[in-house]
């Protein structure tokens, strides 16, 4: 298939599979006698595992140290360790994310459940001592 077909069939653009290609994320293309390059079902299935890797954090630097353009040249140790590493990294997201819920599930409350006899204002003044002492120290 032509760059094109491939651009359509991953969802990426012509200039990025290039990139890839330039970067050594892709294996280099085939040339046709015409000069155009010629990608096979390999280099779309190497796309697709690019865009997951991607989708779930992986940077292209991270991506090229295992996901060799070849597949065969895969370090399984290296892998391994990069996959479980990024495990840890959606862990520790899962944590602060925890907690920036509980957070603003806190801060809602408090502004919901004001006094009756206070004014806004004066609920937001308290709001802002109550967020400063829990946060000084």
């Amino acid at each position: 298939m032509n760059i094109s077909e491939l651009s359509k069939k991953s969802g990426l653009s012509t200039p990025a599979i290039r990139y890839y290609e330039q970067i050594k994320l892709l294996p280099k293309a085939k040339r046709k006698a015409n000069g155009y390059r010629e990608y096979s079902e390999d280099d779309l299935k190497q796309l697709f595992l690019i865009q997951q890797a991607q989708q779930v954090g992986f940077s292209l630097n991270e991506i090229k140290v295992f996901l060799p353009s070849n597949v065969i040249n895969w370090d399984h140790d290296i892998l391994i360790g990069l996959l479980e590493s990024k495990i840890q990294d959606i862990q520790d997201l899962e944590q602060k994310l925890s907690i920036s819920k509980n957070n603003l599930r806190s801060m809602i409350n408090a502004i919901n459940n004001k006094p009756d006899e206070m004014t806004c204002e004066e609920n937001a003044q308290r709001l802002l001592n109550l967020y400063y002492t829990n946060n000084k120290g």
